[in-house]
């Protein structure tokens, strides 16, 4: 998968340390654009659509968390690029890939990269699912399923598809199919799609997913879970 690149830096120098970093070191990259500001990195999402996006906080006009803030935010991984070091922890909270304090080198663009890999990881190997119901069977794509959840011998399906559907298959047989396509068995109820995790909890051992849901996450998963997918700069001390 090429990933597309896009940065945002108010500093014509910033961005092209970036650019030159990612070029030299990086492979199966591509940088689609460049902007000196928020309002017009949006408008050429529009048409560019990066899967990932290094974003500076201080900049003129704008502060670079209100690209969190834009109704018209796409769905693209960010890595936080910042001659500040204190800001980090509003930075995850906002469920961001990396953070990396200026000046940025070799080491810190590789493992940034590498971790939006892993987050993107499912999208490479979707598929896509039947899922036999009361009404017929339905076709969804993997990467749209957020999370199943057992009911009994049956399984509920949430996702970005509309209407929960009630499946005549249980937990174990979605385990199986869905293991490649990123998903996770985080408790004998759940089973999650690791591309929708904003943020793991660490005082209450849950997971908050991009929808919002909270997910209970049990004790011999967690690890496991956080060794899995690298979610350390992910992990919040609550």
């Amino acid at each position: 998968m090429i990933l597309k690149c896009f940065i945002i830096d108010d500093e014509p120098g910033a961005r092209f340390a970036t650019r030159n970093l990612l070029k030299a070191f990086v492979s199966d990259i591509e940088i689609v654009g460049e902007a000196d500001g928020i309002q017009s990195a949006l408008e050429q999402f529009k048409i560019v659509k990066p899967h990932l996006v290094f974003l500076d906080l201080e900049m003129p006009h704008l502060f670079g968390f209100e690209l969190f803030k834009s109704p018209d935010k796409p769905g693209f991984e960010v890595v936080i690029t910042t001659a500040y070091d204190d800001r980090a922890l509003d930075a995850f909270r906002y469920g961001v890939a990396d953070y990396l304090v200026k000046p940025l080198n070799e080491a810190a663009i590789k493992r940034a990269v590498s971790r939006v890999r892993r987050i993107l990881a499912p999208l490479e190997n979707a598929k896509v699912i039947s899922l036999q119901t009361n009404e017929g069977t339905k076709l969804i794509p993997s990467q749209e399923i957020v999370r199943l959840e057992a009911d009994r011998n049956y399984s509920l399906v949430f996702g970005d598809f509309g209407k929960t559907i009630c499946s005549s298959k249980n937990l174990g047989h979605f385990e199986q199919i869905l293991e490649k396509c990123g998903f996770f068995r985080v408790h004998h109820s759940h089973l999650i799609s690791l591309y929708h995790i904003h943020k793991l909890n660490k005082s209450d051992n849950s997971i908050e997913m991009k929808d919002g849901h909270m997910i209970p996450v049990s004790r011999e998963k967690k690890k496991r879970l956080i060794e899995l997918f690298d979610l350390v700069p992910k992990v919040e001390n609550e």
